[in-house]
Parts: C-alpha cells; sequence; structure tokens
C-alpha cells in the first residue's frame, strides 16, 4: 500500500465531510465512519511496521513467563499499565501481537471520535487536524505514549464537564500506561482559569522566564519524567512548530474571543503545549510532553470559526472583529490547505534513512508473508 494509505485517508476525511452534514444523525454518521476508519487502518498494520513495534513484540516471552508485579513487569511502577494490558493480551491471545495492536487503535480512536463528536462543530476540520499534525501516524509507532493520549480524551471530556473526580481517575489510568502522561494533571485547573488582557501578560511573561532558565527546567523535569535515562543538550532555538501554534493561539484571540468557555479552556490547555513546546529543540521528548496539550488542537482549531456576535474583546470577551460567513469559509479554507502542507512537509516528504523505521512503507497484516 506504501504511502498512498495517508493521502486516501486524507481524502476520505475531506470528500466525506463534504457529502455529510456536520451536524445532527448525519455528523454523528460522520464520525462513526471516520473511526472505523483510522481504527482499521491503524489495527490491521503490519505489527512491524517500524522498529518501536518489534521492541514491544520482542518483550512478549517475558510477559509470558514473569509474574504480574516482577520487577521487569511492575517495574517499580513505572509505566506497569501498559506492561499488565500487554501481560493480559499476550496470556488471552498466546502472544498473537496483532490483537493487542488492533486493542490499542480502537481505545485510541473512540477516544477521539468521542471528543470530537461531543465538542467538535466541524468534525472534518478535526479529523483533517488529527491527521495532518502527526497525532494519527504518531500512534502507528509509539504505542505506549498513543494509548496513553488516547485515555487522556477522556480527561478532556471530564474537564469540559467540570468533573473533577473523573478528570483526576482518567488521567492517573494515562499515567499508569505511560508515566509522563501525568504532566496532564494540572491541566483541569489550568483550564478553569479564565483569560483577561492581564492573564494574557502574565503568559508572554512566563514565556519568557521559561526561556531565560530553561537549562535547569530541562535538567528537573529530565529526572522527573525521565529519571535521567535521556541525554539532553543546550538549545538556542524554539522551533517552527512553536511559532506555528503560537500565530494559532494569536488567531485564536483576533478571530474568536473568549466569549465561548468551551474556547477558553481549550485555549489553556494549547497555552501549556506551546510552552512545553519551547523546549523541543533540547529533545524530542519534549514534543511528546507537549502532545499531550497540543492533541486538543482537534478541538481548538474547529472552534476557531465559530463566531462571535459582538466584536470588542477588552469591553467584554469577544473577539476584536467581525467576520461574514464568507470570510470564514475563506479563512476555513485557507488553514486546510494550510494544514494539508503542514502534513506533506512534515510527515509525508520526510527523507527516513533507517529503514525499520519508515512509516511511510505502510503495509496491512495480509500483505506480509507470514
Amino acid at each position: 500500500m506504501g504511502i498512498k494509505i495517508y493521502y486516501l485517508i486524507l481524502a476520505a476525511v475531506i470528500f466525506f465531510g463534504m457529502i455529510l452534514p456536520q451536524r445532527g444523525k448525519q455528523k454523528n454518521i460522520y464520525v462513526n465512519l471516520m473511526a472505523v476508519l483510522h481504527a482499521f487502518v491503524c489495527g490491521f498494520r503490519y505489527q512491524f511496521l517500524t522498529g518501536d513495534l518489534r521492541k514491544y513484540y520482542n518483550s512478549t516471552d517475558m510477559l509470558r513467563t514473569t509474574e504480574w508485579f516482577s520487577d521487569e513487569v511492575f517495574a517499580e511502577g513505572r509505566n506497569f499499565g501498559f506492561q499488565w494490558i500487554h501481560k493480559f493480551f499476550v496470556l488471552l491471545t498466546d502472544g498473537n501481537f496483532q490483537i493487542f495492536l488492533l486493542f490499542i487503535a480502537i481505545v485510541i480512536e473512540v477516544g477521539v471520535a468521542r471528543v470530537i463528536l461531543k465538542y467538535s462543530p466541524k468534525p472534518w476540520l478535526s479529523y483533517l487536524t488529527w491527521n495532518c499534525f502527526g497525532f494519527y501516524v504518531f500512534g502507528f509507532s509509539a504505542i505506549k505514549q498513543a494509548l496513553a493520549m488516547g485515555i487522556l480524551m477522556w480527561s478532556y471530556v471530564a474537564i469540559m464537564e467540570e468533573r473533577p473526580g473523573k478528570f483526576i481517575v482518567y488521567t492517573l489510568l494515562a499515567g499508569f500506561v505511560h508515566t509522563p502522561a501525568l504532566i496532564f494533571l494540572p491541566a483541569y485547573w489550568i483550564a478553569k482559569e479564565r483569560i483577561s488582557f492581564n492573564k494574557l501578560i502574565i503568559y508572554v511573561i512566563s514565556f519568557a522566564l521559561v526561556w531565560i532558565f530553561r537549562n535547569p527546567i530541562v535538567e528537573f523535569m529530565g529526572e522527573l519524567y525521565y529519571e535521567g535515562e535521556t541525554d539532553f543538550y543546550s538549545a538556542d532555538s524554539l522551533g517552527g512548530r512553536f511559532f506555528l501554534i503560537v500565530l494559532m493561539l494569536v488567531f485564536g484571540i483576533v478571530v474568536k474571543g473568549f466569549a465561548d468557555k468551551q474556547f477558553e479552556k481549550t485555549f489553556n490547555l494549547i497555552i501549556v503545549g506551546a510552552g512545553l513546546q519551547m523546549f523541543s529543540g533540547f529533545n524530542n521528548v519534549f514534543t511528546r510532553l507537549a502532545d499531550y496539550y497540543l492533541q486538543f488542537l482537534i478541538i481548538y482549531i474547529p472552534l476557531l470559526f465559530v463566531s462571535n456576535e459582538n466584536t470588542i474583546f477588552w469591553n467584554g470577551r469577544n473577539a476584536l472583529f467581525r467576520f461574514s460567513h464568507k470570510d470564514i469559509s475563506y479563512m476555513v479554507l485557507g488553514v486546510a490547505l494550510a494544514l494539508i502542507w503542514y502534513y506533506w512537509r512534515t510527515t509525508l516528504s520526510v527523507n527516513i534513512t533507517y529503514a525499520v523505521d519508515n512509516y511511510l512503507n505502510f503495509r496491512f497484516m495480509w500483505e506480509v508473508a507470514s
């Protein structure tokens, strides 16, 4: 199948988004269709599509013969949830790794579909973002974090429903699967913060201070989440992705404003993700930490294009400018084209030198001789 599977999925997202209305029962049909499509492609991919999958598979024999609370499985409580789930499937399926991958794909896509169905005014744009920002492809390889990210979709629902108990349960569950997911624990209270001019100034000052003290912060975070196992190097670059996210945040202030409480909460999550993204020049593990927050761009971006009634932001909570439906349509088209370009630039045109990690050489399980 190769790289064309990614283009086919993108075409399906856009085509069915055009022919199926994005509201009511038709919205349900579209989201369910996309969930099935994405879970099918991810779940039935060749089980050794990348080197990371081979590493997970290689632990099958160890999981079959060791105890649940052994040092190898429980690992002093670090990522033990993932190990337990994997061990359960090893025992249940006699080590069938493909079924385990299918289970993970279903959990992730059910979580994504749940959030999009409940909170996205433009599901097709949500799925376009899910693909073009690489969150979907990320789940083809880094299955531990991808599963944790899928569970955090339910944490987002708890934030929107203002149910802190549910939020804590789901976030801890994600942390049991992948310990760095615990960085999402403050998200419930961060999201509740009201946005004001003074708050935006505080965010800007905070970004500046984070950059000034980035070296000791990186050292602390590395010890906390990765136990000193990862090498970090001094970095003087913020990376292009950071500036792209900041641009979207500024765009939200100008175009959307904060009359919409759901948008305000999501804005707060994205701005935290932008702060974490500032460290990406040290090591890509910080990009992965940022993704726990930035995955909610799948809601943030569609919400940008649900306009407010008033035009004055600083005297109320609305956008600086008012746009016609035609203006909004042109902006949506521009954002969609920008997303597709970004997808091509960062994911589909990448020169992968290590063949075993070439996710662009996609194959279904039945395309590879056993």
